[in-house]
Order: structure tokens, then sequence, then C-alpha cells
């Protein structure tokens, strides 16, 4: 029985609930071990997942209608069979509605024997009775009701509606609902948009380009995981958001020039920023994770980069003496809330507190701070967050403008598209606006 794909994602949603893991990573693991991947098992497991962690706050609400006891205390293991058993019904008509709740009680006498009446009954419950259940008022209550009804928390509702107003918020909430396009970056130091376009039109593959990326593909159809192909064993692509690829634009760097990144990470920026540089000047990638560093050199390889070194450093602490004012540019891609990725990590709305905000503005101050020493007089500091949130963006920068008067902000490079540019001079990205994942960018020079 633990075998099943419905048992499996029950456990892995127990998972996610229980650690800081990424959905992505543990059903990586979980479609490797049990070679799922490309398969139609694969792609139910992985649908019923991403599905449950989307619409959870959905489901949630007619959950705590259909229970007569204090949802908040109810086991989370029966919780997330309830989900997954509840998305079925509601989202999906895979599976007749007779097989869902006997595979949720079947599920349920595993996890908590004793439960497993009680997922029956509220299942059956819910067939009987899903066209009396209600939703908060749009008009009289619009929090509330985007909340519920396309589950989001409250809080960062309430957040957003004060941000972006009330339709804006709703556009954006129902976009971080839908799945992200597939997007790859073509990695123009091996091949051409050109040659791999015909490569992946020859593996089975249909694409489009991206709309403001130069170096993007969105993969609209496949016969299986790009990743497992030859064409990214040898090098040719990475998977890569559109809007993440367009950081690398806002550092532009020249040929010849020094570059820094702060906060590597596995390399996306960095890797882009190589080929951008078609391998010329220097690239010094930093990380405080030794783990990130090992990926990063494995894709430097896998690559084919040549002009890129790492270097284990904290930036929570001052850097070295030997890197100040060496670099052109110094792009800080800062850890943050990522409240701009929530269709690509639906998991990410259901931890975030608002603790977490200020937790993060700290560390983004302090980082920021810590790299603008690396800049040479002239040079560029970038900021970029995959956050929506001001409090990490607009208003570190000004914080950071009104310490530091020997930088001032510059104007986004013209390699980014002006529909990308908002009226303050920052670069802003949006899942509901322009299909990306969500960014803000803003550049500063040193004089």
């Amino acid at each position: 029985m633990k075998n099943t794909i419905r048992h499996q994602a029950v456990d892995i949603l127990r998972q996610i609930s229980t650690s800081q893991s990424f959905a992505g990573e543990l059903l990586d693991a979980c479609l490797d071990a049990n070679s799922l991947s490309g398969t139609p098992d694969g792609r139910l497991l992985t649908h019923l997942v991403y599905g449950v962690l989307r619409f959870q706050g959905h489901l949630d609400w007619i959950i705590s209608k259909l229970y007569r006891g204090n949802f908040g205390s109810m086991d989370e293991g029966i919780k997330n069979v309830l989900r997954v058993g509840l998305y079925q019904l509601k989202f999906s008509d895979r599976l007749p509605a007779f097989a869902v709740v006997d595979e949720a009680v079947k599920s349920a006498k595993i996890i908590a024997p004793a439960q497993s009446g009680l997922t029956n009954a509220i299942l059956r419950n819910y067939l009987r009775q899903s066209d009396r259940i209600s939703f908060p008022s749009w008009k009289e209550q619009p929090a509330e009701h985007i909340a519920a009804l396309h589950s989001h928390p409250l809080w960062l509702v309430k957040t957003w509606l004060n941000i972006f107003g009330k339709e804006e918020t709703l556009a954006l909430c129902k976009a971080n609902n839908e799945m992200p396009p597939l997007t790859i970056r073509i990695n123009k130091l091996k091949t051409s948009q050109e040659e791999l376009e015909q490569k992946l039109k020859d593996e089975g593959f249909s694409y489009s380009t991206t709309i403001f990326s130069p170096d993007g593909i969105v993969l609209t159809d496949s016969t299986g995981p790009v990743q497992k192909t030859g064409l990214f064993r040898e090098g040719l692509l990475r998977m890569q958001d559109e809007g993440a690829q367009l950081v690398s634009y806002l550092v532009n760097p020249k040929n010849n020039d020094n570059v820094l990144d702060v906060c590597a990470g596995s390399g996306g920026k960095t890797t882009h920023l190589a080929a951008i540089l078609k391998n010329d000047g220097h690239i010094l990638a930093i990380d405080r994770h030794e783990g990130k560093l090992t990926e990063l050199r494995k894709e430097i390889e896998r690559l084919g980069i040549n002009n890129t070194q790492t270097k284990q450093a904290d930036l929570s602490i001052m850097l070295p003496d030997t890197l100040a004012e060496k670099f052109d540019q110094v792009l800080v891609d800062a850890p943050c809330s990522g409240t701009g990725t929530l269709r690509r990590n639906p998991e990410i709305k259901w931890r975030i507190k608002t603790i977490d905000l200020a937790n993060h503005t700290k560390t983004q101050t302090i980082i920021l701070q810590n790299a603008a020493t690396a800049v040479k007089k002239g040079g560029f500091l970038i900021y970029c967050t995959c956050s929506l949130m001001p409090a990490e963006n607009e208003d570190v920068i000004r914080q950071f403008l009104s310490n530091n008067p020997q930088f001032t902000l510059a104007p986004i490079p013209e390699a980014i598209n002006k529909k990308l540019i908002n009226k303050n001079g920052f670069f802003r990205a949006y899942p509901h606006i322009h299909n990306t994942d969500g960014f803000f960018g803003a550049v500063l020079q040193r004089h």
C-alpha cells in the first residue's frame, strides 16, 4: 500500500510540512528511486503534489466546513490524505469518485487507523454537499474571499491588497495557482538558438521563444524530461526561468570585465554571465554553502565555462580586504522570501510568516552593504530578489542609498525591455503580467 501513487503523494506532502524540503527536490528523488520519470504514474504523482500545494487553502476551507471538530488540531497526516482525496474529487477526473474515496481510506488506515472512518465520512459528505459549500463574499470580504477561494494565506493577501489593490491582487493569486512555463536557457558557449531548436525538434519537443530574454526557449510539449536528454548532459542548455535570465542582463558585463557574484548558489546567473561574456573577463562566484558551490563547479564543467572561479565566504561578515574595489560589477542576488516564485514553489506560501520578512530585510541590508566594498569607482552594484515585497526591495535600496551617498541609482541597461522597468527606475517582472517568476532589480553606480 505504501507504494501506491496517492500514498506517495501523501508522504511527500508530509515531508514538506515537517521540514524545509522543497517539493521539486522530493519529487525528483522519488521519481528517480522508483523509475517514474516520464511515466503516467510519475506525471500523476507530480500533478497531485503540486495541485494540493497550490490549492491547499481552498481545500482546507472545504474540509473545515465538513469537519465538526477543530480543523487546526487535526492530525497532519490525515489532513494530507483528505487534501489529496478532495483535490482529485474537485479538480481532477483521472479516477472515479468511489475509487478516490477508497484509496484515501486505505491511506488513512496506514497513517492513523482510528481516523479512517472520519476520512470516509468527510469525503462522502463532500460528494453529497459540494454545491452547498460557500466561500466569503468578494464584495464584502475581498481578502477572505481571495485567501479561501484562491488559496493564499490571509496575511499575505491583506499585504498585497495594500500594495496592489483588489483586482491586481486577485490576478496575481490566480496566476500563482497556474503551472509555470517550462523555460530553458540556451548555452551559447556551446550552441546557437537555431541549432538547439532543431535538436529539440528532432528529440520530439515542441517549443516557443521567450518574449523578454534573448536566450530563452519555452518547452510547450515533450516526450519526457529535458534533463534526461543528451542535450542537457552535453551542456547545451540549463533550466532557468525567463525572469531569472534577465537578471544577468541587469549586470550587463562587457569584455574583460571583472565580475563578482556574492550569492551564487548553484550558479544559474553565474553561468549565464559567463556565457554573456563568451568566456572572456573573469567571474568570482561566492556562496556561504560549500554544497552549492560543489553543484556550481559541476555546472561550470558541464557548460564549458573557463572564466569562473568559486570561493566559500559568508557575506553577513565583511569581505576580505583583497577584494575591496576590485570589480566592475557586483551582483547581489539576495536571499529572500521567494514570494515571486509561488507558481514554481507553492509550498513557500504555507511556510513564510510576517517575521520572516523582517529577518530577510536585515540579512539583505547587511549583504548589500558588505558587497558594496568590492565595487570599483565607476563600477556597478546590482541588487535583485525573487520577492514581490517592497520591504525586501525598494525599501532596502532606499536605506542603502541613504547610508551610502557615493552610490546613485543608475539607468536599467537597454538590453532590458522597457515594459519591465517601472516609473521609479527599477526592474520588475510579475507572474500575472509577464508570465515569468516575480523579480525585482536595481542597478547602482559608485562614483
